[in-house]
């Protein structure tokens, strides 16, 4: 049975400790009733509301801090979260990608029941043997958001950060109930972490401001403007999501740490310092409501929105081990997360809760808290449950069951699927072909041994109940794809999948892509992300410059806007060296390895224009293991991969998009 642990003791909850899904409901209406809220005792004078604060990471993976097992990583702010208040060992994002958990916690309602069930705006695969529904785009402003909820109440509401949960300013914070919005748009990762940072909803920093130092000083600005209201900060930083950029101070920090012991799981120094960096800016965050005595009377949250990046396997951006998988997965790397409560006064400091919880659970809990009654209507249909109960100790809530429900395909490895999770058992039902499979967490949390077979009859019961879930909440259903093509790479399952090769009279590699005569020389053409590629008389081994021009006139709602310079030693996708523009982000940009699955990335944010013929120029040095890209009148440098000892193909590669180069022209560096 889940219990709830302070030190070596346990206390068990009875049946009157536990609280249903729409519990919370009647109990905040009776504590406003009575001018007092969860967890103040009755007095003469009604308590005012306890602050919030409410802490989203993005892309954290479970074991990304030190409290729940990094030892590499160094979080010692999130770490003192975990000391001052309840860390969930079974917390959950309720989708495998962000912008449905997202809205999940907006609105505590399942993403399925939503119909926004993956990151906006999602991945195309035209030819997979299932099409996706037809699923919502947004966060519907008729939704009821925490932030409205809490009005009433009396609260001042700031969001600062990434929204990600429309494609315009009516579906942005400002009319979702916020007071302020400091970063919040329709964009999933910013432009730069650098300034200038190019987003729309927050002036620009000095040159070389660091964002999540930006949140930081944000976030600390509103305390201080709000010390005497009460008020619901929502920080949802843009870290720890691509693109990988971190202070240059920090990731040498880290590159020293893996010289002396370059064992790591963990071994990415960029997305360490990354790390760091976000828990720096939790740090000024307690401080400052330590500074302006705000501590004792504010409630903080603290939680991821879907798995950890893995990207690469050969080079990962990190690891969730022992949990199997990441990011866009089916499995608990995908959606197991840091899930920490702090109520001064209520939560016991340092206390533990194995009790399976998930994203759409804050939305009950912290009206709850608050006192707050939110719109009846919209209450009905709330999935979460308020888990007050766990916070003041009780062992267990009524709830038995949690579910996901995931119709799309991601580069992270998920096929369509749906899961659910009773007690210790975990069944995942993937659609393609309607396979299960059943794993027993308590015994086996990296989900090696799959249970269906040898326990046939708990497998058909949980499959029973996810369907009879789906029905209640209205999932939307893949549906059979007429224009299925298992030949075709797009066709095929899972995220290794090979890219389709075609041939070319004058490019010995072309995947994915179309290559024409035009007026600067070749128009490549790409629907998903293209490369052609020739093949040099002599390997290039010394120092090298490679220039070429490049245009692209395709408007910005039809695709990327983008082109780069193509360089390889063996042609495989896994080993690409690319260095080129994103002319509609814009910056300029080195990566590895195809998009989808890319690391050690540099990039540098540019003021170009759309139209213009842009200049490229590439400069290789091999022997000392770096390159430089000169474009858009920016200046990025890279170290080289291991894997490129030599230049035996150069080429052109581009990203749903169509764009023209002129021929390359190689000299001496």
């Amino acid at each position: 049975m889940a219990g709830v642990w302070w030190g070596e003791w346990s206390l068990e909850a009875g049946m009157d400790s536990r609280m249903s899904r729409r519990g919370f409901l009647g109990r905040a209406g009776l504590m406003m009733a009575a001018g007092a809220l969860p967890g103040a005792r009755l007095s003469g004078a009604p308590s005012p509301p306890p602050n919030i604060v409410f802490i989203l990471i993005d892309d954290l993976g479970w074991r990304d801090v030190g409290c729940y097992g990094s030892r590499f990583y160094e979080t010692p702010n999130i770490d003192r979260l975990a000391r001052l208040g309840m860390r969930f060992t079974d917390g959950y994002a309720a989708c495998t990608v962000c912008s449905p958990t997202r809205a999940g916690i907006m609105t505590g309602k399942y993403p399925a029941r939503l119909h926004l069930t993956d990151w906006i705006a999602g991945h195309v695969r035209p030819r997979a043997k299932l099409r996706v529904p037809d699923w919502t785009k947004l966060m519907r402003p008729e939704e009821t958001t925490l932030a409205e909820a809490l009005k009433p109440r009396g609260y001042a509401t700031g969001f600062i950060g990434k929204w990600h949960l429309g494609p315009d300013e009516e579906t942005w914070p400002l009319q979702q109930g916020f007071d302020l919005n400091i970063g919040g748009y329709h964009r999933g990762s910013p432009p730069s972490y650098f300034a200038p940072y190019r987003i729309p909803t927050m002036e620009e920093g000095p040159e070389g401001e660091y964002l999540t130092d930006r949140h930081a000083a944000d976030a600390v600005a509103f305390l201080a403007a709000h010390r005497d209201d009460p008020f619901l900060l929502y920080l949802s930083m843009y870290a720890v999501h691509t693109p990988l950029q971190a202070r240059k101070e920090l990731v040498a920090k880290y590159e020293a740490k893996i010289a002396a012991a370059p064992d790591q799981a963990q071994g990415s120094p960029v997305y360490a310092a990354m790390v760091e960096s976000m828990d720096r800016c939790v740090g000024r965050v307690l401080d400052a409501l330590d500074a302006f005595g705000l501590t004792e009377r504010t409630v903080i949250c603290f939680t991821g929105d879907n798995g950890g990046l893995i990207g690469n396997p050969r080079r990962p951006v990190t690891s969730n081990a022992p949990l199997r998988a990441g990011k866009g997965s089916a499995y608990e790397g995908g959606v197991r997360e840091p899930f920490l409560v702090v109520w001064p006064g209520v939560t016991v400091p340092g206390s533990t809760c194995s009790e399976p919880v998930i994203s759409v659970d804050f939305y009950p809990t912290i009206l709850e808290i608050a006192g707050a009654g939110g719109d009846p209507a919209h209450n009905r249909a709330v999935d979460g449950v308020s888990l007050v109960p766990l916070l003041r100790g009780a062992g267990s809530l009524e709830r038995d069951a949690l579910f996901w429900h995931y119709p799309h395909y991601h580069p992270g490895g998920a096929t369509p699927y749906g899961a659910v999770r009773a007690g210790d058992f975990k069944l995942i039902e993937f659609f393609e072909d309607d396979r299960i499979e059943l794993y027993n967490l308590r015994e086996d949390i990296g989900e090696t041994r799959d249970l269906a077979a040898e326990m046939p009859e708990r497998a058909a019961a949980l499959r029973e109940r996810l369907h009879a879930w789906r029905a209640a909440v209205g999932a939307q259903m893949p549906s059979p794809n007429p224009d299925y093509n298992p030949d075709d790479p797009d066709g095929q399952t899972g995220a290794a999948a090979p890219r389709k090769q075609t041939t070319h009279p004058e490019f010995a590699i072309v995947r994915e892509a179309t290559a024409a005569r035009s007026e600067l020389g070749w128009e490549v053409s790409a629907t998903k992300e293209g490369t052609v590629l020739r093949p040099l008389a002599e390997p290039l081994t010394g120092r090298v410059v490679c220039e070429v021009r490049m245009q692209t006139r395709l408007r910005r709602e039809e695709g990327w806007q983008n082109g780069f310079l193509a360089f390889s030693d063996s042609g495989r996708d896994a080993e690409l060296l690319l260095a080129g523009l994103y002319i509609g982000r814009p910056a300029a940009a080195v990566f590895e390895g195809l998009s989808t699955a890319r690391t050690g990335e540099s990039v540098q944010a540019l003021d170009v224009d759309r139209d213009a013929v842009h200049s490229i120029r590439v400069v290789l040095d091999l022997p000392g293991g770096s390159v430089e890209l000169h474009a858009g009148g920016g200046v990025v440098r890279h170290r080289l991969p291991s894997w490129l000892r030599a230049v035996r193909y150069i080429g052109y590669h581009v990203m749903q998009t169509r764009t023209g180069f002129s021929e390359p022209v190689l000299g001496p560096g």
